[in-house]
């Protein structure tokens, strides 16, 4: 199978849907030798914030000297990026190897009379077997859209299980309310298996204790008052947190052992950055305690030079311009919080694209007060809202909007309306981001 033939067969795949269960996966695994329990996996879920939590766990790892594996999704620019080792992406040679063997694996499936797997069924296997190939000593794996009926949930031993935000989003999967979903995500804790939650709403942390009591998991809050100064601008953010010389015991606090304070710059911007990295700080205390070797100087490379496409990105100048995955209401606060942080006073000009099946009203309600003007675009996808549509939504809400057939022409129009000392700030859906940055970059500004 060469790389067309195997993206041909991820592409074929997906007319099978999203299907929710570990029967199709496990049966997959299966047949692939069950590479996964060979690994070290810490186990990352949530809905907002998974991507920057992995992002920076996978490179403090990466850093301390460890052969780090990471998966995350949805792909925004290039579809290998992914499943990464040690910051490198798969290649498409060494995609193309694994996606023949697991077409293999599904043929015979579905010669036994099984459902053949999902698209993400087999792009998780791909990666399963892909860190395996490649010998990772600690792979750090996010879930899907969420937690227990999620592909990535047939491991059976992580090292730890990690919760970022969690607020409404895939509810049609999760369930109406924070509770439901906290409980949806809450499936991937495994009995005795440690966890870390980031800071949440009292509904959501009081379901995950609760989850964690019954699976007799230490469970371990990351206290965002733990960083004693969080402040960044448009390029990076600059952190004081809370640091002990001494690992704990395994298991245990560091009663008696002296704190200190660690200082450096995190590679991500934006409000949502504090939580997520007392989370991640938090992670690293409770690896450090059970025997892995992460220094000081390992935090701070790591964290100074991790980046995360699409999550704050800023991809040019004059005007500075942004592009950022914020779909859902729990992420427009935080990207609100961001632009009264580092963007207030300026012009911005707002792109947006979104999902007719998510809550983007509530999305819309939060951030258009910011805004001087609004472009709206139809991503490249089915589940697309017509950006019509959009555009006369947001005129409803009192704001200035014009739809843009063309995301090249939208992102023109922003510049010009937004001005050099502007800003122009694009969100609303990943899908669309590979094609504005695309033609953005193709500009001279």
């Amino acid at each position: 199978m060469d790389y067309t033939q195997a993206r041909e067969f991820i592409e074929e795949t997906g007319k099978y849907g999203i299907v929710c269960g570990l029967d199709s996966i496990k049966s997959l695994m299966a047949r692939l030798g069950n590479v996964q329990e060979r690994l070290c996996i810490i186990h990352v879920a949530g809905t907002n914030g998974k991507g920057s939590v992995c992002a920076m766990l996978s490179n403090i790892l990466l850093a301390a000297g460890y052969r780090t594996g990471v998966y995350t999704s949805p792909a925004v620019f290039e579809p290998e990026e992914i499943m990464k080792v040690n910051g490198r992406a798969v290649t498409q040679e060494e995609f193309a190897a694994l996606a023949g063997r697991v077409q293999a694996a599904c043929r015979d499936m579905q010669k036994e009379g099984l459902p053949h797997p999902t698209a993400f069924e087999v792009e998780t296997a791909i990666a399963f077997c892909f860190f395996w190939q490649e010998a990772c000593e600690y792979v750090v794996l996010e879930t899907g859209l969420g937690g227990e009926q999620d592909a990535t949930n047939l491991i059976t031993h992580p090292v730890c299980s990690v919760f970022a935000s969690i607020s409404k989003d895939h509810m049609a999967f999760l369930g109406n309310t924070l509770q439901e979903i906290a409980a949806a995500k809450a499936g991937i804790l495994k009995p005795g298996c440690p966890c870390v939650s980031a800071a949440q709403k009292p509904e959501v942390l009081e379901v995950l204790k609760q989850a964690a009591a019954q699976k007799q998991s230490a469970f371990y809050t990351a206290d965002p008052a733990s960083l004693r100064r969080f402040s960044y601008d448009g390029r990076q953010s600059f952190f004081e947190a809370d640091w002990y010389p001494a690992a704990p015991a395994p298991g245990g606090e560091q009663a008696g052992v002296r704190q200190e304070a660690i200082a450096g710059t995190l590679g991500l911007v934006g409000a949502c950055q504090r939580q997520n990295l007392a989370c991640v700080l938090e992670t690293v205390r409770l690896l450090r305690g059970r025997g892995v070797l992460i220094s000081r100087e390992a935090v701070l490379e790591g964290l100074a030079h991790v980046r995360l496409p699409g999550r704050m990105e800023r991809i040019a100048g004059a005007p500075d311009f942004y592009i950022d995955g914020a779909h859902n209401e729990g992420a427009a606060y935080c990207l609100r919080e961001t632009i009264m942080h580092c963007l207030a006073g300026r012009r911005i000009v707002y792109i947006i694209g979104v999902f007719a099946d998510k809550e983007y009203e509530k999305a819309l309600q939060a951030l258009l007060p910011y805004a001087a003007q609004v472009f709206t675009v139809t991503p490249r996808h089915p589940r697309a809202l017509d950006g019509r549509i959009l555009a006369q939504k947001v005129q409803h809400m009192q704001a200035m909007a014009a739809y843009m057939p063309d995301v090249g022409k939208a992102a023109a129009a922003a510049q010009a309306a937004a001005g050099t000392d502007g800003v122009v700030l694009a969100f609303g859906s990943f899908s669309y981001l590979k094609e504005l940055k695309a033609a953005v970059q193709g500009r001279v500004f």
